[in-house]
């Protein structure tokens, strides 16, 4: 049968079960260089839990054979083979920050934990390095070289079979498999989507009731129940009933004048495609934002496909970036939330601080100064400016250390465990690009964005050979998610966009997002497999019947 999947040849499942070995093979020896680097600079890096992340290729392939041979899966797995090599690479930077001791601590102990990992290195090159002469010269005699500190460990760590049994960060890989193979068994029936599609505005307005209140009432800093983001648990249903809304009424809206489509089809249009907004602009999420709108545009210009439309939508994006940069200049609170004025002046000024009675930066200076127990003495310029520098410097922490690191990792990095990536704080979550360029280089950074880039690939091929609009927006959908989402956190990174604290797919260190970014990989692999299903005459025609 002649595949859907117009323009990508189906590879075979025992070129990825190869490559899956590969992916394994290659993290074994990046767990032990982890680990040696770990014993030279006087840490245990913690092999039971080396140990429970390789095991994790278990379910892997477990979940490899359940879809080749129970589900006689026909579609096209380089999604899934590139997910798993960025998942794989993800948890192996996470496993060498985390059982880093001053990457783990706080305060003075990061302190003395930095600088027992730095003797440590001392006294190891003395006494490999220095012959007998010069250790006397030193120390009086080579047997008075002091000895270096033992090993350090983390003082929460998973040491025990007990603690990787209850731990989380076993449980949500498995549950992000699980929700793949969930997603994979439910969009691949046609009943289910045709459901979806019909329910798209009840889909929308019942996710948006709940989501709100969670944003407005116990949400804090675009946070709530901790760490967790809220829009990574309704990032698919707003696809689902945005793709919904807009498989049922494209045709429609194809009807234009001047380049507009008729109000009565768009407006309400408009209303489902604005749900979102205004939850993110509480959260002060401008990177969901720009993702969410950046999917949404790019999906009905698939749809619609009227060249004026697409000039008005590009004019609209420029015309929104220009508003939201300006109105950042503003020397008043009106129009934006203070963290995005922050986001932009950080990405514009990075080193330059802004006065100290700049008004979304004002309780930031505060907040530093009162943890430091200092004051800014107004009648000290020279020293107020310094304040406010030292003050700005630890802001901006993340940004310039991220850069320093990118920096010295060069071409092929420093090598794993052996750089600083744990100078940038929480870099296992929106600077984990940073962490891996400055420990693998170039090498390891471009293997990222190639991963990347075959998701992206094949996921848009999976929408060019899917057989009806609502499927076919669904899996643009799905894999723009993934794209732009991955572009606004590496572009933020390194500096080319305005830092957004997103996190990037499948590497980051997360819960809900991983879930999130499994399951958007299990409806892509449902609608691969649905393709090659379809027989090259039904392929011709939509299989769904647009809801009135």
């Amino acid at each position: 049968m002649e595949s859907a999947n117009k323009g990508l040849a189906r590879t075979r499942p025992s070129f990825h079960l190869l490559m899956f070995i590969l992916i394994f093979g290659m993290a074994l020896v990046g767990y032990v260089a982890v680990t040696w680097a770990g014993e030279v600079r006087g840490y245990e890096a913690g092999k039971i839990v080396a140990a429970r992340d390789l095991a994790l290729f278990i379910p892997v392939l477990g979940m490899f054979f359940w879809m080749t041979r129970e589900q006689r899966f026909r579609g096209e797995m380089i999604v899934l083979t590139a997910a798993i090599f960025l998942f794989t690479v993800g948890q192996l930077m996470q496993f060498r920050l985390f059982s880093d001791p001053e990457y783990g601590a706080r305060g003075a102990a990061r302190t003395e934990a930095r600088e027992e990992k730095a003797q440590t290195v001392r006294l190891l090159n003395i006494e490999t390095g220095y012959d007998d002469e010069k250790k006397t010269f030193m120390f009086g005699s080579p047997a008075a070289v002091p000895k270096t500190p033992g090993l350090q460990r983390l003082p929460v760590y998973e040491y025990a079979l007990k603690d990787i049994l209850t731990s989380v960060n076993t449980y949500i890989p498995i549950a992000a498999l699980l929700a793949m193979a969930v997603c994979f068994r439910l969009f691949r029936s046609e009943k289910v989507l045709l459901w979806f599609q019909r329910h798209a505005l009840i889909l929308g307005l019942a996710t948006l009731i709940p989501f709100g209140l969670v944003v407005l009432i116990f949400s804090q800093e675009g946070k709530f129940l901790g760490q967790t983001t809220p829009w990574e648990g309704v990032k698919i249903l707003f696809l689902l009933s945005f793709a919904g809304m807009l498989a049922d009424s494209y045709r429609h809206l194809r009807r234009t004048r001047w380049g507009l489509p008729p109000a009565r089809y768009f407006l309400p249009f408009v209303v489902i495609a604005a749900m979102p907004v205004l939850p993110f602009f509480a959260l002060s999420d401008f990177g969901q934002m720009l993702v969410f709108f950046g999917v949404y545009v790019m999906l009905y210009v698939i749809a619609v496909r009227k060249k004026a439309q697409l000039a008005y939508a590009v004019a609209l994006v420029a015309v929104l970036f220009a508003v939201f940069f300006g109105t950042t200049k503003a020397t008043t609170g009106f129009g934006l939330p203070g963290r995005v004025h922050f986001r932009f002046y950080q990405w514009a000024h990075t080193w330059e601080p802004p006065p100290p009675d700049t008004w979304w930066w004002k309780r930031d200076l505060d907040k530093y100064l009162q943890v430091k127990n200092l004051t800014l003495d107004a009648s000290n310029p020279q020293e107020a400016k310094q304040r406010n520098n030292e003050a700005w410097a630890d802001k901006v922490l993340q940004q310039s250390q991220g850069l320093f690191g990118i920096n010295e990792g060069g071409k092929t990095g420093q090598g794993l465990g052996l750089g600083f990536p744990e100078t940038i704080p929480i870099s296992d979550s929106d600077f984990i690009y940073a962490a891996l360029a400055e420990e693998t280089g170039l090498v390891g950074a471009l293997g990222i964005l190639i991963a990347l880039s075959a998701f992206v690939f094949a996921g848009a091929t999976i929408s060019i050979g899917a057989p009806d609009m609502f499927s076919k927006l669904l899996a643009a959908g799905m894999t723009a998610f993934i794209g732009f989402q991955a572009i606004v956190n590496i572009g933020g990174v390194i500096r080319l966009l305005p830092m957004t604290g997103i996190t990037l797919p499948f590497v980051s260190h997360g819960g809900w997002s991983l879930i999130t970014s499994f399951s958007m990989l299990g409806i892509l692999l449902a609608f691969s497999h649905r393709n090659t299903a379809v027989s090259p005459v039904a392929a011709q025609q939509p299989q769904f019947v647009p809801v009135r």
